[in-house]
């Protein structure tokens, strides 16, 4: 009896550790397909952020809208175009074509002669006034009046005051000579906002910033 005992119960112990390396085997199988599918999400998600995330840079998104092709080309004789399309992060207050014919003729002749190189300290700085390091979406400035320094270290006053409208300026209300005088130019409004790039974001003004 005690001999018949022993033997069943060796039996016994010989199939259950046969039986464990299975049950292993089946709990890992229950939990790969949950890791896999772990694994596909994530992926998803990365592939979802690539999609959504602008894919154009500043100079690009700008040079795909003709309504910047004047700011543009100044941007391209005045070598700020490089900025544009680099690795830092920028704002950029984009005057449209309309708006920069706005300018005196006899000071666009002067800073950007037709026949000649644009003049390489006052033309970029017109261009770098309208340019602001780091990415303001038009939320930043609605309720309160804000100051930041543009590339050129002059600093803009944006007015986010009036629920109707939000303006732009450079601090001091900027201007230009003409005939000996200082002219005041006075604040642009911002007409379009949050242009997505992948290196910053653009809202486009009525007329230039005047330094």
């Amino acid at each position: 009896m005690s001999s018949r005992r022993l033997t069943l119960l060796g039996s016994v112990g010989l199939a259950l550790a046969a039986c464990a390396p299975g049950e292993m085997t089946r709990s890992e199988d229950r939990s790969e397909p949950r890791s896999r599918d772990r694994r596909e999400r994530r992926s998803d998600w990365r592939r979802e952020d690539q999609l959504t995330a602008p894919s154009r840079d500043l100079e690009t998104v700008l040079a795909s809208d003709p309504q910047f092709g004047r700011f543009l080309d100044a941007a391209r004789r005045t070598q700020v175009d490089e900025t544009l399309s680099g690795r830092g992060v920028y704002t950029v207050f984009a005057p449209t074509d309309n708006g920069w014919g706005d300018i005196p003729v006899s000071l666009r002749e002067d800073l950007y002669p037709a026949n000649r190189p644009a003049d390489s300290v006052r033309g970029r700085a017109l261009v770098v006034a309208h340019v602001v390091e780091g990415r303001y979406p038009l939320a930043d400035f609605r309720g309160r009046r804000t100051r930041l320094e543009t590339l050129n270290g002059n600093r803009i006053v944006i007015d986010g005051t009036d629920a109707n409208r939000m303006m732009v300026q450079s601090d001091g209300g900027g201007g230009y000579s003409a005939g000996g005088s200082l002219l005041f130019w006075g604040a642009s409004n911002i007409t379009r906002g949050d242009i997505e790039a992948s290196n910053g974001i653009v809202h486009v003004v009525h007329k230039p910033i005047m330094p």
